[in-house]
């Protein structure tokens, strides 16, 4: 039943048989580069804000690390095939042919998201709704070039969501308030070495 589903909205999603240059060079771009776009938002986040933006920062961080530690056991553990290996689409990312559940890249996108959305930064509250629509964007051009399946980024969002929730209970505040802590001194030391030459 859920397969079934799966394939008739991929079906909806993927590559028509005469697919649109422009379409087709977006998807590619989505699918490619969009990616880089979440940490390159942490950096600014922790380069422009205070204490709080730089503990939520952190928190995305280590949120995406432990989605991507999870979304890789998965893949491991359980192995689906993607569209292209099952003969119902092209591979035209060129892709390995190796488990398509979870999509990798909306895992990390919507863990930074997902993270963002609860621990919101004060100078860009805001800035959670970027990643998540790059998730979105990402999973559409991933399903639409053959690569993924639907529910590999619903499976991506589900499980970035649970890697939030955890590192939004006490244990994992404080873990990540010591590697703020931490992460500072080392981000200030420079400049403190700077202002004792002075």
């Amino acid at each position: 039943m859920l397969e079934s589903l799966d394939d008739r909205v991929f079906t909806l999603l993927s590559v028509p048989l005469g697919p649109s240059g422009g379409v087709h060079l977006l998807a590619l771009v989505l699918a490619q580069w969009a990616i880089f776009i979440g940490p390159a938002l942490l950096v600014l986040i922790w380069v422009t804000g205070g204490k709080r933006d730089r503990f939520a920062a952190v928190r995305a961080c280590l949120t995406t690390l432990l989605a991507l530690a999870i979304a890789g056991a998965t893949s491991s553990l359980y192995f689906h095939p993607r569209p292209f290996m099952d003969g119902i689409a092209q591979n035209y990312l060129h892709h390995a042919p190796d488990s398509s559940f979870p999509s990798d890249h909306a895992t990390l996108l919507f863990a930074h998201g997902w993270s963002l959305l609860i621990v919101r930064p004060t100078i860009l509250r805001l800035i959670w709704i970027v990643p998540m629509i790059l998730a979105l964007a990402v999973g559409w051009s991933r399903v639409y070039l053959g690569a993924h399946y639907p529910l590999d980024v619903v499976g991506a969002a589900i499980i970035a969501l649970a890697s939030a929730s955890c590192f939004a209970s006490s244990v994992g505040c404080r873990a990540t308030a010591a590697l703020t802590s931490y992460g500072e001194r080392i981000y200030e030391w420079p400049l403190s070495v700077f202002r004792s030459d002075c």
